[in-house]
C-alpha cells in the first residue's frame, strides 16, 4: 500500500513521505489524493519544520510541548537558557537578552517567524527577552552556518518560531495567572478553534515585575541595598488564521504584537540615571500556498515595524523607527519518489528613521535560492542548497551547503525481546555563511557604507543513536563536533570621531556537543529526562595592524563549558514534578582575558497538580528558581535575581 502524508509546518507545508519511499503502515483512513486535507493515520505521527527536509546533516534543538507549557509566562531567553547549552548575555531580569550560539555573537543568529526574519534591521539581532514563549507552538534552534536556508545572519545559527493553529482540533482555551517574587505578576490567555477547513489561534500575555531584590553586600559594600531602576512591563499578542481554499490551496494570516516599558537596570557601582526604554514591534504576515500533483507554490508578504525610544537624565529621548517589507516566493517540485527541488526568491525593503542617522534611510535587498534533496536509498539522504544575495554597495558571497545522513543500521534492528528497535545514523554538513552589514554599521554617523559582509565556512559531523519504541520508552543521544572560521568579523573600535565599525577580526570557533533525551513510562509514572553539554572554543586568530588586543584568547562572554539537565514526570496523570539545572563556566569580560565572571550553577524545581471536572482542568503549579541562591552575572555589573518563587494557576478547556 502506498501512503502519502501531508504535514503543515511553520510558514510552509512539506511532503514528508512520498510514494515509494515509505513502508506499509496500519492506517485506518486511506488518503485519496495529495490535497491539503488532513488524513488521520492511527499509527503514524508526523512532526516537521519548514526546512527540515533540506537541512540534512545538521543539529537541531526543539522545545517540546512540555517545555513550552512550563515556560508559558516566560521569555524565550529563559526557556532556551534552561533547556539548551546556549549562552545568553542578560543585562538583568527582563532586560536585553543577547544570544550566543557556538561562540558567535547575537548578530550572527537569524531569528525567523513563519519564515520571515524579524531581527532589528538597525542592530542585526533580536532581543530574546521581548519574545514570549506563549505566542509560539514550535521553537527550534539550528546551530551552525545556515545562510543557504535562512539568509543573512545565520552564521552561528538560526532560531525558528511558529504559532500556527491545528485543523480539526475543536474548541480549546485557557487562562493563567502568575504571581512571584520581587513584584512579579503575569496573566495570559489562549484560545484556539479548528475545523477541517478553518483553524484559529489567539494568545495574549501581560507581565510586570519590580525586580527590587537585595543585592549582595560584597558588590555594594552596604547590607540590604536593593536593586534600583529595574522594573518592567511587557505585553504580547498573537493572532493566527489558517484557511483551506478549495482542494489544493491554503491561506495563512498572522499577527504578532509585542511591547515593553522598561527601566534600564542600574549597574553595580554605577549612578542611577533613571534610564528608560519603550519597545514596540508589529509583525504582520499573509501567505498563500497551492499544491497540485507534484508541484507546490507559495507567495508570502510580511510587514515588520520596530519602534524603540530610549532616554535618561543626561540624554534626551532618542527614537528609532524601523520598517521592513518582505516578499517571498517558493516553488517546490517533486522529482520522482526520491528527490525534490525548491526554488525561491525574496525581496526586502528597509525604511529607517533613526535619531542617530543623518537622514531617513531606505534600502532594497534581494536574494535567490535553490534547495535540492536526494535520497538515493532510504538509508542515505543528501542535500545541496545554494543562496545568492544582492545588497547595495556590498558583495555577499554565494552561500552553498552540503548535507549527508547515513543510517549505519539501514533497517531498524529489533532487540531479542522485540521491545525496541535501534538506529545509528552518521551525519555531516558543510556550509558557507554570510552576514550583510546592519543599518547601524552602514549609516551611523561614524559608520562605513562600504563595509564588507562577514563570511564564514563551517563544518559539523556527528553520530545519532536512537531507539524507536514498540514498548514503554525511547532514548536518543547525539554527539556532534563542529568547526567554523569567520572572516571580516566586524568590530566597533574607537577613532578620532567616535566608535566606528571595521572588518578587523578572523575568528575560529570549534567544539563538541552532546545531547541525550530519554522518555519512559512505568506503571502510573510517565517521565522524560534531557541533558546537554557543549564545549566551545572561540578565539581571534588575527586582528588589524595596530590591534592592541592579543590573539589566541577565548572571546569575551563565551563560556568554554556549558551544560543543562532537566526532568519532568507525571504520576497518575494528575501530579506534576519537574527539576532542572544549568551550568556555565567562567567567561572573560575583556578581549585581553584579564578579567572574568565566575562560573555558576542554577537549579530549579516545580510541583503541580491537575484537578479535572468534565472538560475543564484546573492546574496549580509552584516553581522555584535559583534554589541554591547563586549570586551571578551573565554581563559585567548586571546583577541577576537570587532565589525566587513563582505560583501559577491555570484553567483550561481540554
Amino acid at each position: 500500500m502506498r501512503i502519502f502524508v501531508v504535514a503543515w509546518v511553520p510558514g510552509a507545508f512539506a511532503l514528508l513521505v512520498a510514494a515509494g519511499l515509505c513502508r506499509p503502515a496500519a492506517a485506518q483512513t486511506r488518503p485519496d489524493t495529495l490535497t491539503g486535507r488532513v488524513h488521520p493515520l492511527a499509527e503514524v505521527a508526523v512532526v516537521a519544520e519548514r526546512t527540515t527536509r533540506y537541512a540534512v546533516g545538521t543539529t537541531r534543538y526543539a522545545l517540546d510541548s512540555a517545555a513550552l507549557s512550563q515556560f508559558r509566562g516566560s521569555s524565550l531567553a529563559e526557556a532556551l537558557a534552561a533547556r539548551t547549552p546556549i549562552y545568553f548575555k542578560n543585562y538583568g531580569s527582563g532586560q536585553l537578552a543577547s544570544i550566543s550560539i557556538r561562540g558567535t555573537s547575537a548578530r550572527h543568529t537569524a531569528v525567523l517567524w513563519n519564515g520571515v526574519n524579524i531581527n532589528f534591521s538597525s542592530l542585526g539581532e533580536a532581543d530574546f527577552s521581548l519574545l514570549a514563549v506563549g505566542g509560539n507552538t514550535e521553537v527550534t534552534v539550528q546551530p551552525g552556518p545556515g545562510s543557504a536556508l535562512y539568509g543573512t545572519g545565520a552564521v552561528g545559527g538560526a532560531v525558528l518560531l511558529s504559532g500556527q493553529p491545528r485543523f480539526g482540533a475543536g474548541l480549546r482555551g485557557s487562562v493563567q495567572a502568575n504571581v512571584g517574587s520581587f513584584g512579579l505578576a503575569a496573566g495570559s490567555a489562549e484560545a484556539s478553534y479548528g475545523t477541517s477547513r478553518l483553524a484559529l489561534r489567539t494568545t495574549a500575555l501581560y507581565r510586570t515585575a519590580q525586580n527590587d531584590f537585595v543585592l549582595p553586600e560584597r558588590y555594594t559594600g552596604t547590607p540590604g541595598l536593593r536593586q534600583q531602576n529595574a522594573a518592567f512591563q511587557q505585553w504580547n499578542f498573537t493572532q493566527d488564521v489558517r484557511l483551506r481554499v478549495g482542494q489544493n490551496g491554503q491561506l495563512l494570516a498572522a499577527a504578532w504584537l509585542t511591547g515593553a516599558d522598561r527601566q534600564i537596570q542600574v549597574g553595580l557601582g554605577m549612578a542611577n540615571r533613571h534610564g528608560r526604554e519603550l519597545d514596540r514591534s508589529t509583525r504582520l504576515l499573509t501567505e498563500y500556498r497551492h499544491r497540485r500533483g507534484r508541484y507546490e507554490g507559495l507567495v508570502r508578504v510580511a510587514y515588520v515595524q520596530d519602534g524603540i525610544r530610549y532616554g535618561d537624565d543626561t540624554l534626551e529621548p532618542q527614537d528609532s523607527d524601523l520598517r521592513t517589507t518582505q516578499a517571498q516566493t517558493e516553488h517546490t517540485l517533486a522529482l520522482g519518489p526520491r528527490a525534490s527541488l525548491r526554488l525561491g526568491a525574496e525581496a526586502q525593503h528597509f525604511a529607517a528613521t533613526v535619531d542617530g542617522y543623518a537622514r531617513p534611510i531606505t534600502e532594497n535587498r534581494f536574494a535567490a535560492f535553490a534547495l535540492f534533496r536526494y535520497d538515493p536509498r532510504p538509508a542515505l539522504r543528501l542535500s545541496l542548497n545554494l543562496r545568492q544575495a544582492a545588497v547595495p554597495d556590498q558583495r555577499p558571497p554565494l552561500a552553498p551547503a552540503l548535507g549527508l545522513e547515513w543510517d549505519l543500521l539501514p533497517e531498524p534492528m529489533a532487540d531479542a525481546n522485540a521491545a525496541t528497535s535501534r538506529q545509528l545514523t552518521f551525519r555531516a554538513s558543510g556550509a558557507r555563511s554570510y552576514r550583510a552589514a546592519t543599518l547601524n554599521e552602514r549609516y551611523w554617523p561614524t559608520g562605513n557604507p562600504f563595509i564588507l559582509p562577514e563570511t564564514g565556512w563551517g563544518y559539523e559531523a556527528g553520530l545519532r543513536y536512537e531507539t524507536t519504541p514498540t514498548g514503554p520508552g525511547r532514548w536518543r543521544t547525539e554527539l556532534t563536533a563542529h568547526r567554523q572560521l569567520v572572516d571580516n568579523w566586524v568590530q566597533w573600535v574607537p577613532t578620532a570621531i567616535g566608535f566606528s565599525p571595521r572588518n578587523l577580526r578572523l575568528v575560529l570557533a570549534q567544539g563538541l556537543e552532546l545531547n541525550t533525551h530519554l522518555t519512559r513510562q512505568w506503571r502510573q509514572w510517565q517521565g522524560a529526562v534531557r541533558a546537554s553539554y557543549a564545549l566551545t572554543e572561540a578565539r581571534k586568530q588575527q586582528g588589524y595592524a595596530a590591534d592592541a588586543e592579543p590573539a589566541g584568547n577565548q572571546l569575551a562572554y563565551v563560556p568554554r563549558h556549558a551544560a543543562t539537565a532537566s526532568a519532568e514526570a507525571t504520576w497518575r496523570g494528575h501530579w506534576l514534578l519537574s527539576a532542572g539545572t544549568s551550568f556555565s563556566s567562567y567567561r572573560y569580560t575583556t578581549a585581553g582575558a584579564d578579567d572574568f565572571l565566575p562560573a555558576y550553577w542554577l537549579t530549579q524545581a516545580g510541583l503541580g497538580r491537575h484537578f479535572d471536572h468534565g472538560a475543564a482542568r484546573l492546574t496549580l503549579l509552584v516553581q522555584g528558581y535559583n534554589l541554591a541562591n547563586a549570586r551571578y552575572q551573565t554581563y559585567l555589573n548586571r546583577a541577576m535575581p537570587p532565589r525566587s518563587v513563582l505560583v501559577s494557576l491555570r484553567l483550561a478547556r481540554r
